[in-house]
Order: C-alpha cells, then sequence, then structure tokens
C-alpha cells in the first residue's frame, strides 16, 4: 500500500539522519571550532551536505504523510516525528511551497488531459441544488486524480434520488418495512417490482452502488478509467431517471 511505502521510506531516512548525525557529533568532539572543521574536515563538510539533503527529504516524506495518514506506530517512531515537526516549524511555509509546486507541476498535464476527457460531460436533466453541488464535487475528484472518491460519491447520488422517487411514490415505508416482508425488500426490488421501473435504470444503480462497496470494503481500486465510466453511467442514469412530477 501507498501508506505502508511512505511509512517505510520516511523512518529509513530518519534512520540514515540519526546516523549521520552521530558520525557528525564524534567529528566535533575535537577543539577545532565546526566553521574551521567545515572549511579543513571534507568528510566533515560531506556529512553535513548529507544531512542537509537527508532533512530536506525526510520533511518531503512527512508532508506526504498528510495524504496517506501513518498508523500503528511506535513510541520511539511517534517522538521522531515530533521532533523533526518541531526542527523544521521555522522552514515549513518554505517546504509547504515547494512541495505543492513540485506536486502541481506533475498534476497539470494529468489535470490537462482529464479536463478534455469530461469537456463535452453535460446534465440536461433539472438537479436540485445540493444535488447538482455534489455532481460539481464528482467532476473535481476525477480532475485532480480522486478516482475512489468521484466513484463514491457517484452512489452518493443514485441512491439518493432513487430512495427519493420511491418516497414520492408512496412506497418509502418499504425502504424501513416494520414486518419481517418488507425488511428483506431492497431498493433494487422495490424498484422493479412495486414501482416497475425501467430494467436499465436498475441496472446502472446496481453497477454503480457495486463499484463503490466494493471500494469502501476494500475488495477494489479504482482506477482513472474506472472513474471516468462511472461518471458517464452516472450521467445515463440521471438523463434517464423518472421525472417526479
Amino acid at each position: 500500500m501507498y501508506e505502508d511505502k511512505i511509512k517505510k521510506e520516511l523512518f529509513e531516512k530518519i534512520r540514515e539522519y540519526d546516523e549521520i548525525i552521530k558520525e557528525m557529533s564524534g567529528i566535533e568532539e575535537t577543539d577545532l571550532p565546526i566553521p574551521e572543521l567545515f572549511d579543513t574536515n571534507d568528510d566533515y563538510a560531506s556529512l553535513c551536505v548529507q544531512s542537509m539533503d537527508l532533512l530536506d527529504e525526510i520533511n518531503e516524506l512527512m508532508l506526504d504523510t498528510k495524504y496517506a495518514p501513518l498508523t500503528g506506530l511506535e513510541p520511539s517512531q511517534i517522538k521522531n516525528l515530533i521532533f523533526f515537526e518541531k526542527s523544521s516549524d521555522l522552514s515549513y511555509e518554505q517546504n509547504v511551497e515547494k512541495h505543492l509546486n513540485l506536486r502541481l507541476l506533475n498534476l497539470k498535464e494529468e489535470m490537462k488531459e482529464r479536463l478534455k476527457q469530461v469537456k463535452t460531460f453535460r446534465i440536461t436533466s433539472h438537479l436540485n441544488p445540493h444535488t447538482r453541488h455534489i455532481y460539481s464535487e464528482i467532476i473535481k475528484c476525477y480532475i485532480y486524480g480522486a478516482f475512489e472518491a468521484s466513484c463514491v460519491l457517484c452512489r452518493a447520488i443514485s441512491e439518493t434520488m432513487t430512495k427519493k422517487f420511491i418516497e414520492y411514490k408512496g412506497c418509502g415505508h418499504l425502504l424501513v418495512g416494520k414486518n419481517k416482508k418488507d425488511k428483506v425488500r431492497s431498493i433494487q426490488d422495490i424498484c422493479l417490482n412495486v414501482l416497475d421501473m425501467d430494467k436499465d435504470i436498475v441496472s446502472r444503480y446496481t453497477k454503480i452502488g457495486n463499484k463503490a462497496d466494493n471500494i469502501l470494503h476494500k475488495k477494489d481500486v479504482a482506477t482513472e478509467k474506472d472513474a471516468i465510466e462511472m461518471i458517464k453511467l452516472l450521467q445515463d442514469f440521471i438523463e434517464k431517471f423518472p421525472e417526479q412530477k
């Protein structure tokens, strides 16, 4: 997993940094002042440069952990993280700016291609403000590369629309049925066998729901192709969905 890769790399860099600092401390035990050591001892100068480079890499990895939170940490690892968080306070803003510049530079070309993919996307059906907002978030998630979030939000719209339609048709009691027979009725069952809804619409609803369930239960990982297919599926679902007059 991405989180495990970041965790392993981060603490390996911290281990390397600690070793270099110990080696530098050994050299610093001489009577020479540090500025003079830097000028006269090539090994010490090299270690200084290595330590600064490693510190930059550690700070960069720590920023990456904000996207992939670290879990299952040992007390010593937590102590290390707190130390580096505090030691980078003065340069944090610069590190964040550098980090974002690099990320946005990498994302820019990918985002341009995704914007081309959604260029012709449009929905002609009426959507209430909340649903329209969620649909906008779906597109944003896709453009920024949050494919799993995009897929899961697709289900949020299809499920909300379907439940509201069931309630609109006076069958809301079947969703929270009080007797055993009603309790086992799924949304698909109600749509097909009670409301006689178009099978294609129910099929789209099921496909959207299954994909989101697999993502939420870690059975599946959404790719860019999955996300764009889910958005197209959702668009078809919305356009074909019966109106509430």
